[in-house]
C-alpha cells in the first residue's frame, strides 16, 4: 500500500561557489516549515545536501562553510588566485586549459598551483562532514558521478560518504577522475547538473530542484579557440540544467550573480539571494503542493477502495 504521507525530494545543483545559494534556499524553506524528506545532489550539490542530511540545520551548513572559508586549510589551496580579473564568465574547460599551459611552460608539475589533488579534496569533504557514511545520515542521501569509462551516471546512496561526494565534486581539468571497480568518476554535474531524476527514484512524491548555473552571457570580445570552446561548453551545461530541471515541480533559479566557480568568499551574498529566490517561489511552491497532495490523497482513497473490493471478493 503507498504512504499517505507525501514525500518531499529536494535537488541541490552543480555550479561551484554559485551553489552556495543552495544555503539560502535550505534556510527559507526551514522557515517556512517546508519539509525536506530527502535530497540529491551533484558537485557542490552533493556536499551541501550531504551536510543538510546529516544535520538538517541550515545555520551549522553555513557556518561550517565560513569556518572552511576562514581557515588555513583554505588559503592554501588558493581558490582565490583562480578568479578571474578580466575575463567575465570564463568557463572552467578555458580557465584549467589556461593553467595548464602556464604550468608546461614554468616546468611546475610537480606542485600545481590551484590545482588540486585528490587527496586534498578528500581532506576538505572530511572536515566538511560530521558523519562519514550513508547510513549515519538523517534523511536519504543520494549524490551522482559520472564514469568516464563508459559515459554512465553513477549513484551514490550507501557505504562511504566522503569518497561518494570526492567522486561527485571531482571537476574536469582541477580534480583528477577518481578509479574505481574499474571506472573513472568524475564530477555528476558533467552529464546531470541538476539530478532531478535521480530524488524521484528515491520514492520523491514532490520535487524542488535548485539550479545554479549561470543566468545569463557576456558578449565575447575578439574571441580565441579557447573562448569559443569554452562558451560551447557553458552553453551545453546551461541548457542541460535547464532541461533535467523541467521534471522538477518546482525549479528555484536564484539569481548567482555568474560568479566564478572559486568565488567562495561571496558566500554571504549568495545565501542572501538563494533565500530571497525562495522566498519569491514560496507561495508557488505551496500552491503546487497542496495540489500535489490532493492528487496524492485521491490515488491513495483510490487505491483503499480497491483494495477493499478485492477483500471483500475474496471473502
Amino acid at each position: 500500500m503507498a504512504s499517505k504521507k507525501i514525500k518531499i525530494g529536494l535537488v541541490l545543483g552543480g555550479g561551484g561557489a554559485r551553489g552556495l545559494g543552495h544555503i539560502g534556499v535550505l534556510k527559507a524553506l526551514k522557515i517556512h516549515s517546508i519539509p525536506i524528506h530527502m535530497v540529491a545532489g551533484t558537485s557542490i550539490g552533493a556536499v551541501i545536501g550531504a551536510m543538510y542530511a546529516a544535520t538538517l540545520d541550515p545555520h551549522w551548513i553555513e557556518n561550517k562553510f565560513k569556518e572552511f572559508i576562514e581557515s588555513e586549510a583554505y588559503k592554501k589551496i588558493g581558490l582565490h588566485r583562480l578568479v578571474p580579473t578580466s575575463q567575465p564568465n570564463i568557463s572552467i574547460f578555458q580557465m584549467a586549459t589556461t593553467y595548464m599551459k602556464n604550468q608546461i611552460i614554468i616546468n611546475l608539475a610537480n606542485e600545481r598551483l590551484g590545482i588540486l589533488k585528490q587527496e586534498r579534496l578528500s581532506e576538505i569533504i572530511d572536515f566538511m562532514l560530521p558523519v562519514k557514511t550513508f547510513e549515519e545520515l538523517k534523511i536519504p542521501f543520494s549524490c551522482l558521478a559520472v564514469d568516464l569509462n563508459s559515459g554512465q551516471d553513477v549513484i551514490f546512496n550507501s557505504g562511504n560518504l566522503v569518497e561518494a561526494i570526492v567522486a561527485s565534486s571531482a571537476i574536469p581539468g582541477y580534480i583528477p577522475p577518481i578509479e574505481k571497480d574499474g571506472m573513472l568518476l568524475t564530477d555528476g554535474a558533467v552529464s546531470c547538473p541538476v539530478p532531478v531524476e535521480t530524488v524521484r527514484k528515491m520514492g520523491a512524491d514532490f520535487r524542488i530542484s535548485v539550479d545554479v548555473g549561470l543566468n545569463h552571457f557576456e558578449p565575447l570580445e575578439n574571441p580565441n579557440l579557447l573562448q569559443v570552446l569554452g562558451r560551447a561548453e557553458q552553453i551545453t551545461s546551461t541548457r542541460l540544467g535547464e532541461v533535467k530541471s523541467e521534471k522538477a515541480d518546482i525549479t528555484i533559479r536564484p539569481d548567482t550573480m555568474n560568479v566564478f566557480w572559486a568565488e567562495f568568499d561571496k558566500i554571504d551574498q549568495l545565501i542572501k539571494l538563494g533565500a530571497e529566490e525562495t522566498e519569491k517561489q514560496f507561495w508557488k511552491i505551496k500552491d503546487n503542493l497542496k495540489k500535489k497532495k490532493s492528487i496524492h490523497h485521491k490515488f491513495i482513497q483510490f487505491l483503499e477502495f480497491i483494495s477493499g473490493r478485492e477483500r471483500d471478493q475474496a471473502a
